[in-house]
This record gives C-alpha cells, structure tokens and sequence, in this order.
C-alpha cells in the first residue's frame, strides 16, 4: 500500500493560516465557499518536527535572476505550460519562478516522492474532475493542501486530501461522526471539491479567483477585486489579497509545471506501494477492522490506508450501509463470505480463537479552563459534534466546570472454546468463481454494463440487483454482475 511519506510531505506545505468562515458582500445562492490553505508546517514546527523550519512566503523568495533554475528561456517555460492546454491561465513570471525554484530545487526529494504517489491518486481526481466538467488541472490543488495526504489534519481543524474544515464538509454533504469522517474519503471528498470549485466559478468567471478564494475565502479575494478598481485579473488584484494568497496561486502554477515537467529539473518519481486494483464494497452491518483483515487474509494496516475515513478502526453500523475500498480480489473474496464474516472467530498471536466484543463506556468530564470543544475531542479520540449531541450542546462553546459526558468504544477479546487452529477452509483461493461487482460511472446504462460482462444481461443484472423497470443508476454505487459458484 501507499507509503508512509507523511511526514516528508508535510514540510512541502508551505503557506500557513487559519482557518476561517469569510462572510462576503457577494454570496453564493447555493454554496458560499468556505476555505483556506491549511499547511501543517506550523504544526510540526510547534512539536519540533522541523528544525529551523519557517514559513515560506511569496516575499521571501528568491526571484532575481539567477542560476536556480535550468538555463531554459522564460519562453519556453511558458510554451510548455500552453502545451497543456489548460482552462486554467498557467501564466510564467517572477513569481512563479521562486515557487518553482522552491518545489524543484530546494524541496526537489519530497516532489520526487509526490510524483510517485500521484500514479494513485490522480487517476481517481481526474475521473471525478472529468465527471464534473472542471479543469484535470484542479488535482494539483490537493498537492499543495495536503501533500496528497488524505490523513493530513491541520492544527485549526482541517482534515483530508483538500482540508475541508468541519462546516464545509457538513454543507457539501460529507459524513463526520466520531466513526466516520468523509472529508478523508478519497472520492467522496474529491467531488465535494468539484462542488464547491463549480459554485465558487459561477461567483467569478477565473479559475485563478476560484483557487485565490479556496485559500483566503470569497471575502478577502472581493475586497481586492474592490480595492482594485474592479479588476477581475489575479495579477492586478495580487498585492491586495492576504500574504499567504499572493503565493498561493503562483504556488498552484508551479506546481501544475513541475509535476508534468519533472524530467526536465532532474525530478524523477519515488516508487511508492500502492494497489492498482481498487474495488468499492458496501457493508451493511459492524466490522471491525481485525475481523476483515482475518477473513480477507489482508494485513489491518493496508485496509486502513484505502479506508483512512473510518476513525476507529472499524465499520460502523450507524444505518444504512458503508461503502469500504479494498483490494479488487480481497473485494471479490468478501462477496463470497460476507454472510458469515461477523460469525468466523479471530486468532491471536498464539492461534488461540476468540471473538470481539464492542462496548460503549460513558466517562464524565469537568470542562477546565482553556478547554474548547475541538480540544476534548482530541483528548478522547471522539468528534466535537457527537460532543454536542450526547450532551444537547447548541454552540461551539462550553463553559468552565460543567460536566460533559463522553462516549468511549472498547473492544474486549472473549476466548472461544474451539479447536485452536484458523478455519482455513474460509480462506478462498483468489482464483475460486465468486460474485463480481461493477461500480457505477456517469453514462453508465443496465445495456452498456451488461455487454461489458460475458453471459450477463440486463434481466440479469434487475434479479441480482432488485432493480426496478426505470431504475436511475447513481455513479459510485455497485452493481453485483455474476454470481459466485
């Protein structure tokens, strides 16, 4: 799987801000956007992570003319960023050429490991991007946000690949819980992004004003749309925008070079671990999961790298079902045995079987002066909303010596009177005949699917699926198109 680049990715961020609500003048009739850059150098910088480590700003780099770069003419830089053919004006300067400098010299390593790790993600972006009609360039964004981490969380609270902050993640539809946080859900919050990227080019009309306004908030990028005259040119209205924002965009803009002129500075990709293969699966009851990886013959720490969403270790069974990634013949050996999953026991270290336990202990905590609601719920491992619901708190605030209640989730082993062996006649080859899936595109029909599989055909794909006469099929959702032997 995906390796642990993290905490080399994470010194590659180099903006740093809060996060924040901007209200504007200006809004949105459906979605306002919400946003900033959310770089977590400050956080290592705070724990020590960094040695003599600063934050980075347009200001404070190098743009003189110099030996920084390869000898290549500013022209042809500027040719190869039009031979992209982007939506997007990739426009060349001074700039630019400290950011590029910055990811292609002096950080050279860490874009040498995100190169590796974009063969994973940005096929996934670029589907959903594709799907939404919006620049294949936007994928870029999540370089410079997380570092394409989709563990990243910021010191103010921002998590996930494009460091939604709670609320906006709430508003454009993703699940946060203290079981679930979508906002680290690889494609759900990917086309929450597309969302608010099209709500906010609907406000602007410039794809540099959208990701402007994704770091500083609508707010700041109107009154320098004001303060300048009524310009809607990113370079004209630069020196107007906060700090941060003058090099967020040139940052965005080297980026977008670099990684498809990598060879060229001398930047080769860092093979990273990854499954190629990566299939949806939806599970409708409580799994943790050591019970997957037992069944599934998988290792735990792999499902949690394609599922980081799920915050404790486990599927919840909060209703309805949960969509799960894992390895595509790992998902196909699951559709064999997933009735009988919850049921198989476990083995420790000594092949002695066991099943798991799920309790809930209630803890009372007395709020301390300084406490807010975000810092308890770090403090246990829970979500400041599930926070606010178990104890009907209507505000983001909580007064000093009131008692709170706080849900703790236990697992206990309970030993088994059985032979102490595993069950290997549950361990299906990979080759055995087993129930296949499809996961829905956009386009997709019961006809097109059906002649993409020998043997299947529409009625079939109705039976095996309960599909109404007119059944509208949702992209993203899974479709069974054989049935396992």
């Amino acid at each position: 799987m995906i390796k642990r680049f993290w905490l080399g990715f994470l010194g590659v961020c180099t903006f740093s801000t809060g996060v924040f609500a901007q209200a504007t003048e200006t809004q949105l009739t459906a979605t306002p956007i919400i946003a900033s850059l959310d770089s977590l150098t400050n956080v290592l910088c705070q724990n020590g992570f960094l040695k003599n480590a600063c934050f980075v700003e347009a200001e404070d780099l190098d743009f003189s003319p110099g030996t920084d770069l390869p000898n290549y003419p500013a022209i042809l830089i500027q040719q190869r960023m039009n031979s992209l053919g982007s939506e997007i004006a990739l426009e060349y300067n001074s700039h630019v050429k400290g950011f590029i400098d910055l990811y292609g010299r002096r950080k050279k390593e860490l874009t040498s490991r995100m190169l590796g790790l974009s063969d994973y993600y940005f096929p996934i972006y670029e589907e959903i991007l594709d799907r939404n009609n919006l620049p294949l360039e936007l994928k870029y964004l999540s370089v410079v946000e997380s570092a394409l981490n989709p563990k990243a969380t910021s010191w103010a609270g921002a998590s996930g690949p494009w460091q939604f902050i709670y609320s906006t993640g709430v508003q454009y539809g993703l699940t946060i819980n203290s079981y679930v946080d979508e906002r680290r859900d690889i494609y759900k919050s990917t086309q929450a992004a597309c969302e608010y990227f099209q709500a906010s080019y609907d406000l602007y009309g410039d794809w540099l004003l959208v990701i402007a306004s994704y770091n500083c908030g609508p707010g700041n990028v109107n009154k320098a749309i004001r303060r300048s005259g009524g310009s809607k040119n990113f370079w004209e209205i630069q020196k107007y925008l906060p700090r941060e924002t003058r090099g967020y965009v040139p940052a965005f803009i080297a980026v977008t070079y670099l990684m498809n002129f990598a060879d060229q500075h001398g930047i080769a990709p860092t093979q990273a671990d990854y499954f190629s293969l990566v299939e949806a699966v939806e599970i409708d009851q409580l799994l943790t999961f050591e019970q997957l990886a037992s069944a599934l013959d998988l290792n735990e720490e792999h499902i949690y790298d394609l599922n980081p969403h799920f915050t404790k270790e486990m599927v919840p069974d909060i209703g309805g079902t949960m969509q799960v990634y894992l390895p595509y013949q790992k998902a196909m050996r699951y559709a064999c045995i997933r009735d009988s999953i919850a049921n198989m026991p476990l083995y420790d270290e000594e092949g002695k079987p066991y099943r798991l336990d799920l309790s809930v202990e209630k803890v009372r905590y007395k709020v301390r002066k300084g406490d807010n609601l975000r810092s308890i719920a770090n403090k246990y491992n829970v979500s400041s909303s599930d926070i606010k619901e178990w104890n009907v708190i209507h505000r983001n605030r909580v007064v000093p010596g009131r008692y709170l209640t706080i849900h703790l989730h236990k697992k206990e082993r309970v030993y088994l009177d059985l032979p102490g062996q595993p069950i290997l006649a549950q361990k299906l080859p990979d080759d055995k005949p087993c129930t296949s899936f499809h996961t829905i595109k956009s386009g997709d029909t019961l006809s097109s699917i059906s002649r993409q599989y020998e043997g299947v055909t529409v009625e079939l794909l109705r039976k095996w699926n309960n599909l109404a006469e007119n059944q509208v099929l949702i992209p993203g959702k899974v479709l069974k198109v054989a049935e396992g032997t």
